[in-house]
């Protein structure tokens, strides 16, 4: 790349490219952080407002449906109109009597109070209507029972509600809200159906206007837009990209990334499937968000010509004594250690030079402290050598006594000499940074084997998942938590204590390690404490004997997987049902 090579040549063009780029990295962070924020507040606040337009809207519309129930409810509960599903003769008094009776009674009143409604029409059992039609006339041979539409059993309390395109009236296609409901007396079936202008719908549908380029519509159960704020949209589906949302979840908002739009919707309530749904507009909501992502664009772009007039001014003196001093530095690579000309100045480059003389003149004496250094540096190898051969000895030691244990028939010695042996053993490969969790779990069986022989108090047992024995994990990890355990509660207080230790598969990505004991657990200001330092992220070793143990477990397991892009915890707590302690170490399954 040879414009990199070009930047890498010269120090000035290096100021001139990290000074753009930090310029560049906090304005673009700057700029981030402010548009996420806003985005997600701006969002918040749409759904918020659109969700109590929406809601408001429901209850109108709710309380139209309402009144159109009860109308519904009055119609059928009278006695004139249960006499009238009885009359099996349409030329009879009777018959003109109640067609007179229901009209007046309970149709009449309804329609003065509702102009909205374009028709009413009755149907009894025998086939014969009664039909109240005061703006549009019907088409000739207009008969209800051939235009039911999709009735409900009967004995539903609500009426069956849609809105369709009617070609029952004289003229035009019209569209109108149809609610129909089929009524059982006795084994017989009547009908009653009404049908509304939409208009009190786009009414509402206008009331919840929030924006001047913001659509609003209603839908039924099957995804059809029933009444939309513009005409053409009548009765025709719901975007294709909102339909599963929508028909699937009750309320909500989501933002669609296609089309940029972000849509509220909600349930009509007593009206099942229906919904109230407003769309809005994306990118004239954020109005205010792109404004300050141009400031912010025009503010960096006049932010970095200043800077790169500034430095290219700056830098044309610092560099002139730099290529001074890489002189002197060529001329001492050729063997030349005398002191060169002093570098002008009183800043950094000039201490610089200073400082370079001042080591040319001191040269000899750096020769005699490097070579001490190497002295003390081969007198460490051999000290750690010599700590090796010492460490060789104790193992040997400790065979021997194992082997005197053996011959004279002391078992119990016997294996305490092993166990502490393999303790040691363990311990001290320093290399071994990396371990097996079954490494683990043997190193703590020889760990309680002695604990048990020193207090006869002491009972544990192991539940481990063997099919987690190959995991990785850190070293020593497991000890720390059971010497608590054991100190708190055998040496301290003389308690007897029983641990319970489990290994066992978490979420198939984890090895939760529990370790449980009966003792006496940990007071409430102490767990706080405790708590709290394991959760830091520094391990602070303070002077003296003061345990960490806790401490230093939960900074080495996250410091062991936080190379690997892991991540690990150790966490603590009273046993609250049966009493002790609990502690948890979750590790990440990592075998390599």
């Amino acid at each position: 790349m040879k414009w990199l090579q070009y930047i890498r040549e010269s120090i000035k063009r290096k100021l001139i490219v990290a000074f753009v780029t930090v310029i560049l990295l906090i304005a673009s962070t700057v700029g981030v952080v402010q548009y996420v924020l806003t985005s997600s507040m701006l969002q918040l606040d749409l759904e918020r407002y659109s969700g109590q337009i929406l809601e408001q809207a429901n209850l109108n519309i709710n309380r139209y449906f309402k009144e159109y129930e009860q109308a519904f409810l009055f119609i059928q509960g009278s006695e004139e109109f249960y006499q009238w599903t009885r009359e099996q003769d349409n030329f009879t008094s009777s018959y003109l009597r109640l067609n007179n009776l229901i009209f007046q009674n309970s149709i009449q009143p309804f329609v003065m109070q509702h102009p909205e409604v374009l028709s009413i029409s009755l149907l009894n059992p025998y086939g014969y209507e009664l039909r109240y039609n005061p703006k549009f006339p019907f088409k000739l041979g207009y008969k209800l029972a051939e235009h039911i539409i999709g009735q409900p059993e009967a004995g539903t309390s609500s009426p069956y509600i849609t809105v369709r395109r009617s070609t029952d009236y004289e003229g035009e296609p019209i569209v109108v809200l149809t609610l129909s409901k089929q009524l059982n007396y006795y084994g017989s079936k009547a009908y009653i159906q009404m049908d509304i202008s939409v208009d009190p719908l786009l009414t509402i549908l206008q009331k919840m206007n929030n924006g001047e380029h913001h659509d609003r519509y209603l839908l039924d159960a099957e995804g059809t837009i029933v009444a939309h704020s513009s005409a053409e949209a009548m009765l025709t589906p719901v975007p294709r990209e909102y339909r599963d949302k929508l028909l699937q979840e009750p309320s909500g908002a989501f933002m669609d990334k296609k089309t940029k739009q972000f849509v509220v919707f909600a349930s009509i309530p007593n009206t099942p499937g229906w919904k109230s749904a407003i769309e809005v507009p994306y990118r004239e909501a954020a109005r205010t968000i792109y404004l300050v992502r141009d400031v912010t664009l025009t503010v960096t772009a006049v932010g970095i010509v200043c800077t790169v007039l500034l430095i290219y001014a700056f830098s044309s003196s610092l560099v002139k004594r730099i290529l001074l001093l890489k002189r002197q530095l060529l001329h001492t690579k050729l063997g030349h250690i005398a002191p060169g000309p002093e570098v002008g100045g009183t800043d950094e480059i000039a201490q610089l030079g200073h400082a370079f003389n001042d080591m040319l003149r001191n040269l000899d004496s750096s020769v005699d402290e490097l070579a001490r250094t190497r002295g003390r540096e081969q007198t460490a190898i051999m000290t750690a050598v010599q700590s090796q051969i010492h460490s060789h000895f104790l193992y040997n030691s400790l065979e021997t006594i194992n082997a005197m244990a053996s011959v004279s028939g002391m078992k119990p010695i016997e294996e305490a000499v092993a166990a502490l042996s393999a303790m040691i053993r363990y311990s001290s490969r320093i290399r071994d940074i990396a371990v097996t969790v079954g490494d683990e779990i043997e190193h703590t069986r020889h760990y309680l084997e002695l604990a048990a022989i020193r207090f006869e108090t002491i009972e544990y047992r192991y539940r481990v998942d063997s099919s987690l024995l190959s995991v990785r994990c850190p070293k020593l990890m497991l000890q720390p938590v059971l010497e608590n355990a054991i100190r708190h509660n055998v040496e301290k207080l003389g308690l007897p204590i029983r641990l319970d230790i489990s290994v066992r598969n978490w979420r198939n990505r984890y090895v939760l390690i529990r370790i449980c004991d009966n003792g006496a657990g940990i007071p409430p200001e102490t767990l706080a404490s405790l708590r709290s330092k394991i959760r830091e992220e520094d391990l602070d070793i303070p002077d003296g004997d003061r345990s960490i143990g806790l401490q230093n477990v939960a900074y080495r397991i996250r410091q062991f997987y936080r190379r690997e892009g892991l991540q690990a915890e150790l966490a603590i707590g009273n046993r609250h049902s049966r009493g002790g302690v609990r502690v948890n170490l979750i590790l990440p399954m990592h075998t390599s």
